[in-house]
C-alpha cells in the first residue's frame, strides 16, 4: 500500500467553496427564487442550478491519505421537463469502507395557494441505498410534492480513504448553472496544477488558513449556459466545460523537475503501479485456485488460441461487469467470489497469461464515456480503466474481459480510437487503439413478393458483424426480441424472428425475420420504400451548425439487398435511379444499384463511413453529404395496379 500511496502525487484533487458569493443557509430560501419563472441567461432551460458548490479537504498522513468532500446543490424546477433533474444519485465506493456518505440532507420548497413558503425535509427512510455495481454504491432519492416552480436542495459529506480517482470539476451541466465553485484545501508545501477544458480562463482566489499551514484555492464561475448533446459526439465529459487538477503534495526541485516533463511523470506513475503490491505485485503472484486453468492453457500449442482460451475463461468466470476503474482490490477474493471490478478482471487475465507463457501487459485507458486523455497533462486521474495488451508472434490483441459480448478479435468498443498507456517495465509508452476495418457492419438481405392484395410478404436476413453483433446482443428486451426489429415502422408486422451464432465467437450474428408489409397507396398507385429495412433511417445531422466534434466510434458499413417479385397485375411506374455519392476525400460513400426485369426488381445499397472522427469545422460538408444521401434513400418504387 505504501508504494501505491505515492500515486497521490499525480492524481487530480478537486475541492470547492461557496466563496465569492454569499449563499443562504441550508433550509433558508428567498421567495424570489420560488417565483422565478425562467432562467434569465438561458430561458429555454426546463430547470436550472441556482448553485452547485463543494469543499474538499485533502490530508496526507505517513502511510495514507484522506479526502473529505462537502457538496451542496440547489435546483429550480421550471416545468415538467425539468423533473428528471430532481432524481438524485450520489455514488460512492463501498468496498471495505473506502468511502462513506455522511450528513446527507435534502429538502423541497414550494409556495402554497396563499403564496406562503412551505418546505419539507426528507427523512432517513426517503434515501435508498443500493449496490449499483461491484464496489460501487449508490444513494438514490426523489422529492415528494415536486411540481413546476419547486426548488430542491441537497447536501452531503463524502469521506474517502486511500482512494485516488477524483472526478474533474464539471463547471457546465445539461441545465443552466447560475453559480458554481470548487476549492482545494492542501498543506502549504503542496503545489496545484490545473487544466481547463472548454474554458479560456477561470476566476479564483487564494488564502492561507490554520496558522498559515494550509492553502485554500477557490475557483468559481457564474451564468453558465446549458449543454445540449449532439448526435455522434464523443461524450459529455469531452465537451462539457470542466477543470482538472493535479496536486503535488511536496514541491521541491526534484519533484518540480520531474513534473515539468509529461513523459517523465507518466513513466514515474507507470513504474509506481508496476512496483506496487496492490497492482503489479498482484500480477506476479499466483492467484489461489488458478493452477488448473494455467495448466490447461499451457497445453494449448497455439499462443493465439491460448490467449482466446484464457480470455473466455475469465469472462465466463466473472460474468457481471463491475465498477469501471483502474484500481484493483484483492485478486484472490475476486477470483474466488466470481465478482470483480474491471481492473480486477483484467489484472487476473494478465496474471494467468503471464503464468501461461504469454506476453501480456496492462494498458491504462480512459473509456469513451469517461473522455479523451490529454497526454501532455500528466494526470493518472484521467484514466478509468486498465485493459490487456497481449501478443503472439504475428498479432497484438487489446482485451477487456469485463465486457460480456466483446470478441477478442476486435478492440474493445469503449476504447477504440483512443490512446492508452502501456505499462511495460522495459518500455512505457502511449499506443493508439485503432482498427481500420468497418467494425460496425451489417448486411440486410430482403427476399419479398407483392401479392395481389398489394401487401409485401417476405423474409429479412440480417447479418451483424463485430460491434454490430455486440450491440444487438446487448439490446434485447425481456422476451429476447431484438430492439432493432421492434424499431421497424408500424406498417411492418414481424411474424417471427430467430437468431444464430449468438454465443459463437468470431462468427456473425444471423437474424431471420419474416414479415408482412403494407405499403402506402393512393388509389391504384403503390409506394414501396426499400430503405425501411435498414437501420438509422433518420438523418442525424439536421441542425445547421454544430458545437462538438463528430465521433462515429469506428469505420462502418451497411449493405441492403432488396429483391421483390411483382405479380402480373402491376406495372412499374418509376424506380429509384442507380447512383453514387462520394465525399471529396472518400470518407463517405453511398452506392445504389437498381436492376429491373419482368416481374422482379432488385436494389442494392451500400453506405460506408471510412473515417471514424471529424472536427466540428468539417460539419458543413458532412451535413451536405448526409442530406443528399437521406433524400436518395427516401426514393420509392412506384407501382400501378392494372
Amino acid at each position: 500500500m505504501k508504494k501505491l500511496i505515492l500515486l497521490v502525487l499525480f492524481v487530480p484533487v478537486i475541492a470547492s467553496l461557496h466563496a465569492q458569493k454569499k449563499l443562504p443557509a441550508f433550509g433558508v430560501i428567498d421567495i424570489a427564487d420560488l417565483k422565478l419563472q425562467i432562467c434569465s441567461f438561458d430561458p429555454a432551460g426546463p430547470a436550472m442550478k441556482l448553485f452547485d458548490v463543494q469543499d474538499i479537504e485533502f490530508y496526507i498522513f505517513s502511510n495514507a491519505f484522506k479526502l473529505q468532500t462537502e457538496r451542496r446543490v440547489r435546483i429550480k424546477i421550471f416545468n415538467a421537463k425539468g423533473y428528471e433533474h430532481a432524481n438524485i444519485k450520489v455514488p460512492y465506493f463501498s468496498k471495505r469502507g473506502v468511502a462513506k456518505i455522511k450528513l446527507l440532507r435534502a429538502i423541497i420548497y414550494n409556495l402554497d395557494e396563499s403564496g406562503k413558503i412551505v418546505s419539507q425535509e426528507l427523512t432517513k427512510k426517503d434515501f435508498f441505498k443500493q449496490k449499483a455495481m461491484d464496489n460501487l454504491g449508490m444513494v438514490n432519492f426523489t422529492f415528494p410534492g415536486l411540481k413546476p416552480g419547486s426548488v430542491i436542495e441537497f447536501s452531503y459529506t463524502r469521506i474517502e480513504n486511500n482512494f485516488t480517482r477524483i472526478m474533474p470539476w464539471l463547471v457546465q451541466d445539461q441545465i443552466p448553472v447560475a453559480y458554481t465553485s470548487t476549492s482545494i484545501l492542501t498543506p502549504i508545501a503542496a503545489r496545484i496544477e490545473k487544466k481547463l477544458w472548454g474554458l479560456d480562463s477561470i476566476q479564483h482566489t487564494t488564502e492561507l488558513l490554520r496558522a498559515g499551514n494550509f492553502r485554500k484555492t477557490t475557483f468559481f464561475k457564474e451564468n453558465i449556459y446549458s449543454f445540449s448533446p449532439e448526435p455522434f459526439m464523443s461524450s459529455f465529459n469531452d465537451n462539457l466545460m470542466k477543470v482538472s487538477f493535479m496536486l503535488i503534495p511536496i514541491s521541491n526541485f526534484f519533484i518540480d523537475f520531474i513534473t515539468s516533463k509529461p513523459e517523465s511523470v507518466w513513466r514515474f506513475v507507470g513504474n509506481q503501479l508496476l512496483t506496487s503490491n496492490d497492482f503489479g505485485g498482484q500480477i506476479k503472484k499466483k492467484i489461489q485456485g488458478t493452477q488448473p486453468v494455467i495448466d490447461s492453457a499451457k497445453a494449448i500449442h497455439s499462443i493465439r488460441d491460448r490467449i482466446f482460451f484464457l480470455y473466455e475463461t475469465v469472462r465466463k468466470r466473472i460474468p457481471e461487469k463491475g465498477e469501471q476503474t483502474f484500481i484493483p482490490g484483492n485478486l484472490d477474493e475476486a477470483w474466488s467470489s466470481r465478482a470483480a471490478n474491471t481492473a480486477e478482471a483484467n489484472l487476473i487475465l494478465i496474471n494467468l497469461m503471464q503464468h501461461a507463457g504469454i506476453s501480456a501487459f496492462p494498458l491504462l485507458v480512459s473509456t469513451r464515456e469517461n473522455g479523451k486523455v490529454n497526454m501532455q497533462y500528466p494526470n493518472v486521474g484521467q484514466m478509468n480503466g486498465v485493459d490487456v495488451l497481449a501478443a503472439d508472434s504475428t498479432s497484438v490483441y487489446i482485451l477487456d474481459a469485463s465486457i460480456k459480448h466483446q470478441s477478442p478479435q476486435s478492440p474493445p468498443a469503449n476504447v477504440i480510437n483512443r490512446n492508452g498507456y502501456l505499462l511495460h517495465n522495459k518500455e512505457m509508452r502511449w499506443i493508439l487503439v485503432d482498427d481500420n476495418r468497418p467494425l460496425i457492419r451489417q448486411i440486410t438481405h430482403v427476399q419479398a413478393s407483392l401479392n395481389v392484395e398489394g401487401k409485401v410478404e417476405g423474409t429479412a436476413y440480417n447479418t451483424f458483424h463485430d460491434y454490430s453483433k455486440f450491440n444487438m446482443l446487448d439490446t434485447v428486451d425481456e422476451s429476447g426480441t431484438a430492439k432493432e426489429i421492434q424499431k421497424s415502422p408500424s406498417l411492418i408486422n414481424i411474424i417471427s424472428e430467430t437468431k444464430e451464432n449468438a454465443g459463437i465467437d468470431g462468427q456473425p450474428l444471423l437474424q431471420t425475420a419474416s414479415f408482412i408489409y403494407e405499403p402506402s397507396r393512393t388509389g391504384e398507385f403503390y409506394f414501396i420504400n426499400p430503405s425501411l429495412f435498414i437501420p438509422n433511417r433518420d438523418n442525424p445531422f439536421i441542425i445547421d451548425s454544430r458545437k462538438t466534434d463528430i465521433d462515429f466510434g469506428s469505420n462502418q458499413e451497411y449493405t441492403l439487398k432488396f429483391n421483390i417479385s411483382i405479380p402480373a397485375g402491376f406495372d412499374k411506374v418509376s424506380l429509384p435511379a442507380s447512383f453514387t455519392v462520394r465525399a471529396p476525400d472518400s470518407s463517405f460513400i453511398f452506392r445504389r444499384r437498381v436492376f429491373a426485369e419482368e416481374g422482379a426488381i432488385a436494389i442494392q445499397q451500400t453506405f460506408e463511413i471510412k473515417k471514424p472522427s471529424f472536427l466540428k469545422d468539417e460539419y458543413p460538408g458532412i451535413k451536405e453529404f448526409f442530406d443528399r444521401v437521406y433524400a436518395l434513400m427516401k426514393e420509392e418504387i412506384v407501382l400501378k395496379k392494372k
